[in-house]
């Protein structure tokens, strides 16, 4: 029961300074509109942003109190959209310029089939065990990557694994103990998926967790060869092509494989903060993380430099390419930052930096100006 009670801790205690950081946040920019008889009325000034999503010129970016920004311009200019939830909204795919889905806490799945004008609630059972009867799904989602405009997979805590083929109906996938390659519980928080295509796909999470398929999620498989990097790193994000993959974690921690996720090696970047982004265009690779940093290769990983831009102190916590070089970054406190040149320089489209907070302080503040903000977010 005490170890339980330390996981459930675990399981949560990234979002415990985002959430000091926004209170603190909306203190300094005005007070939260609390009207306590109808919450999801109540709105938050720049909420953190957790996922971003581009297809064509539409930009999604999604975040606290179920927020969602849209930009129809290539992500110069963002405006708030409705959503029929205040859930923590995680992250956010697109499988086309009309259909995409965002997912978050408490099982959150909200799917648009308008280029994320309006979304719908979808819900998914998971199915009775010896345990337990039949019930709605209520564990967070972490991540969500569209394969089409109907097929896409979707992962959380407690080794939760979804798909749908029709991009309304979606079913729990099981995966077998065996499959994660090592001793711990299969109940593991996964944090990311990402399929490049119908056919092969990565997950990655605790303990090290680095999962991968070649026949559209029929079987998969753990592997756990890792060169420079302790085995049970705690794995954010991933990104792909081809064989090529690159993942990123808490303390500063990478890892590459060129052979399929057979074998991986510890990428040396000068850095201990968490990396919690990661993107993948062509040869353009992204990583971002804690405290503002970011770093780019643009050879598959091979090397890694830090792009020109704005001197943030704000965590990022999703990176995406767009078409044409295009690629965004969103974090904390409403940050949208933009590129147009596949990442190598960067300005800032929305938010603004945080607040100093228990003595810590945002540098180069007059630096970076805040852009305009986005218009309000209509009750709902």
């Amino acid at each position: 029961m005490a170890l339980a009670r330390v996981r459930n801790v675990l399981r949560v205690w990234w979002l415990l300074p985002a959430l000091g950081l926004a209170l603190a946040a909306a203190t300094t920019q005005g007070a939260l509109e609390f009207e306590p008889a109808d919450p999801a009325a109540w709105q938050l000034p720049r909420s953190d942003l957790y996922g971003v999503a581009a297809a064509g010129d539409l930009v999604l970016a999604v975040g606290y109190w179920g927020t969602v920004l849209r930009s129809v311009d290539g992500g110069q200019i963002w405006s708030h959209q409705p959503t029929p939830t205040d859930r923590t909204l995680y992250a956010v795919s697109l499988g086309d310029e009309s259909r995409g889905w965002a997912v978050g806490a408490g099982g959150t799945l909200l799917q648009t089939t308008d280029g994320g004008v309006s979304w719908h609630k979808l819900e998914v059972e998971l199915p009775a065990t010896e345990f337990d009867d039949a019930r709605p799904l209520d564990t967070p989602l972490f991540d969500v990557s569209a394969i089409s405009p109907y097929e896409a997979w979707a992962v959380g805590d407690f080794g939760t694994i979804l798909h749908t083929r029709d991009g309304s109906q979606w079913e729990v996938v099981v995966i077998p103990p065996e499959a994660f390659g090592d001793e711990n519980i299969p109940d593991r928080i996964l944090n990311a998926v990402h399929f490049r295509d119908r056919d092969h796909g990565w997950i990655v999470g605790e303990f090290g967790t680095t999962l991968r398929t070649s026949d559209g999620g029929a079987t998969w498989t753990g592997e756990r060869s890792f060169t420079g990097a302790v085995e049970d790193v705690y794995l954010m994000d991933l990104a792909a092509a081809g064989d090529q993959a690159v993942a990123g974690g808490t303390g500063g921690v990478v890892i590459e494989t060129a052979d399929g996720g057979l074998t991986w090696d510890s990428a040396r970047l000068p850095t201990t903060a968490g990396l919690f982004g990661a993107a993948w265009q062509n040869g353009s690779v992204l990583l971002v993380g804690d405290r503002g940093v970011m770093f780019r290769s643009d050879d598959g990983g091979a090397t890694w430099k830090t792009p020109k831009a704005p001197r943030l102190f704000n965590w990022f916590r999703a990176a995406a390419f767009g078409s044409d070089g295009q690629a965004y970054v969103v974090g904390q406190n409403g940050i949208i930052l933009r590129s147009v040149d596949s990442g190598a320089s960067w300005a800032q489209s929305a938010g603004g930096e945080p607040p100093p907070l228990d003595g810590v302080s945002s540098p180069g503040a007059s630096s970076s100006p805040p852009a305009a903000e986005p218009e309000a977010r209509p009750e709902h």
